[in-house]
C-alpha cells in the first residue's frame, strides 16, 4: 500500500482536523521534549497548525509532506520553510537536525520503519524525535466507540499501535526516552455528522475501499451511528493520544 496524500482534502482538512486549536493542543506536548536550539523538522507538516504554534514558542522548525495542496496553506503560515517529500525519502542532509516530531502521520506511511529510518538519519545524534499516535488511549463516547472500531479494522497493519511503532523506532535506532498522554481541544462529536463525513469519505480509512468492503464493515457502523440515542445530540469530550519520545543513538541501528 503506498503512502496516502492529504491532497485531496486540503481545503478542507483545518475544518475538519481541528485547525489551529488542535495544533497549538499538539504543540504543547511535543514542545518539552524538543530541544531550544537547532533546526526541528516536521513530518508531515499539513497546513502547518502544529508548526506554527512551535515557531510561535521560539523553535526553528520546517517541515515537509505528500501533498502540495496541503502545503500552500503551511506556506501561509510558516513561509518558505516547506517542501514536497515523502517520509521515506527525506530531502534533508544526514545528521543536520537537533529534533523531529509527527503527529498522526506514522499510521499513513507505506513503510513506517522506512520512515522512523530516515527520520534517524537525519538527525544528530543524540536528536530527539517526538510522534503523537492517531488512536486515543480511551474511547469515552458511544461515537467514537463505533467510528474506531471501524478504523482499526479497516486500518490492519498500517495501525500504529505504541508496541510496533517503539520495536520500529528501535530497530532505526531510535531509543524510548518517555511516553506521555496528549490532549487535544474539548470538542463536540455528532452521530448524524460523523455519518455525513463517512459518506463524503473524510476519513483517509476510507479514500480507497472497494464496494464489498464498504458494505461489509462501513455500512453496519453507519446504521449504528443512526441507531445511537439523540443522534443529533454532540457528546462533547476530550480526546488523549500517546506520545512516544525516543532520541538518535549514537552508534545508530
Amino acid at each position: 500500500m503506498p503512502s496516502l496524500s492529504f491532497e485531496r482534502i486540503a481545503e478542507s482538512y483545518d475544518q475538519t482536523r481541528g485547525g489551529e486549536e488542535r495544533g497549538a493542543a499538539f504543540a504543547s506536548g511535543i514542545r518539552p521534549w524538543l530541544p531550544r536550539q537547532g533546526s526541528i523538522l516536521e513530518v508531515g507538516v499539513g497546513t502547518g497548525a502544529v508548526a506554527l504554534a512551535l515557531r510561535q514558542d521560539g523553535l526553528d522548525v520546517l517541515g515537509v509532506d505528500l501533498s502540495p495542496g496541503m502545503l500552500v496553506r503551511a506556506a501561509e503560515r510558516l513561509g518558505p520553510r516547506v517542501a514536497v517529500a515523502d517520509a521515506q525519502l527525506l530531502p534533508i542532509a544526514t545528521g543536520t537536525m537537533a529534533g523531529a516530531y509527527a503527529t498522526w502521520v506514522l499510521h499513513v506511511v507505506a513503510d513506517p520503519g522506512g520512515a522512523l529510518a530516515e527520520v534517524a538519519r537525519v538527525l544528530r545524534p543524540g536528536g530527539a524525535f517526538v510522534a503523537i499516535l492517531s488512536t486515543p488511549t480511551q474511547l469515552v463516547t458511544d461515537v467514537d466507540r463505533l467510528l474506531r472500531s471501524m478504523q482499526a479494522r479497516l486500518r490492519g497493519k498500517r495501525a500504529d499501535m505504541p508496541d510496533r511503532i517503539i520495536s520500529l523506532a528501535a530497530a532505526a535506532g531510535l531509543e524510548l526516552t518517555g511516553r506521555a498522554d496528549i490532549a487535544n481541544e474539548v470538542h463536540g462529536t455528532v452521530p448524524t455528522e460523523v455519518v455525513e463525513r463517512i459518506h463524503d469519505r473524510t476519513y483517509s480509512v476510507l479514500w480507497d475501499l472497494d464496494d464489498a468492503i464498504w458494505q461489509a464493515e462501513v455500512e453496519p457502523t453507519v446504521a449504528a451511528l443512526r441507531a445511537l440515542p439523540e443522534p443529533d445530540r454532540a457528546r462533547v469530550h476530550q480526546d488523549h493520544y500517546p506520545l512516544l519520545a525516543f532520541r538518535r543513538s549514537a552508534t545508530g541501528p
